[in-house]
């Protein structure tokens, strides 16, 4: 049985965003034309217009649709690992300093679409949206883990989501300038640091002081 006309019209605007979404974290939003997405979907210019009007509904349609982002490439890292420490190195390793073709572009890409926010309020709402629903995953993971005394952090795991994932996202682009600045040990012992934690491999001190990271975010909170 052939497929009905609502199946093939969603599969071509499926087929367009994804296009869309590799070669903007490729190539950049404004680098990209309308014809070049078509050309990547194997479909027309025309249908590009006909499903979102537009290259900016596109990208809006782009925003509503997907579904990853840096936070949710963390959340997969977790899921793989037992102990904070190891999950601490899958997202050093996976994340920062070896990531896949495919965690690659969508570092890219969410590096496009917070430039386009910039100057684009409604791209701007919409992102922030999504990162309001990761940072919440991301809290929520936090809260846990103090609870259970698995980290020693006396910052509220809200803001302690906001400065971890900042620190990623900072050593990310560090590492992408130079891929050898640091190794993977390297960067899950800063990351450990943040968290205060002790320094991979070795014991944690009798009284864990806080880092300059963590006693800055709890003095601008007091």
């Amino acid at each position: 049985m052939g497929r009905t006309q609502e199946e093939r019209r969603a599969e071509t605007r499926s087929r367009l965003v994804d296009a869309a979404a590799a070669l903007f974290a490729e190539h950049g939003i404004d680098a990209v034309s309308v014809d070049a997405v078509a050309d990547a979907a194997g479909r027309t210019s025309g249908a590009v217009y006909d499903h979102f009007g537009s290259k900016q509904g596109l990208l809006l349609a782009l925003l509503d649709d997907w579904s990853h982002s840096l936070l949710t490439v963390i959340a997969a890292e977790f899921e793989v690992s037992a102990t904070v420490e190891d999950r601490l190195r899958a997202v050093a390793a996976n994340v920062i300093t070896h990531p896949t073709d495919q965690t690659r572009r969508l570092l890219l890409l969410e590096r496009e679409l917070s430039l386009r926010a910039a100057r684009h309020p409604e791209v701007a709402a919409l992102l922030r949206a999504r990162s309001r629903e990761a940072h919440d995953w991301l809290t929520r993971g936090f809260s846990s883990w103090i609870d259970q005394g698995l980290i020693g952090s006396e910052v509220p795991a809200q803001r302690l989501a906001t400065i971890f994932s900042a620190v990623v996202v900072g050593l990310e682009m560090r590492q992408r300038l130079d891929p050898a600045s640091a190794s993977a040990d390297d960067v899950a012992a800063a990351l450990g640091v943040v968290l205060g934690l002790a320094p991979l491999g070795q014991a944690p001190p009798a009284q864990t002081t806080a880092s300059p990271a963590v006693a800055s975010a709890r003095t601008a909170g007091s």
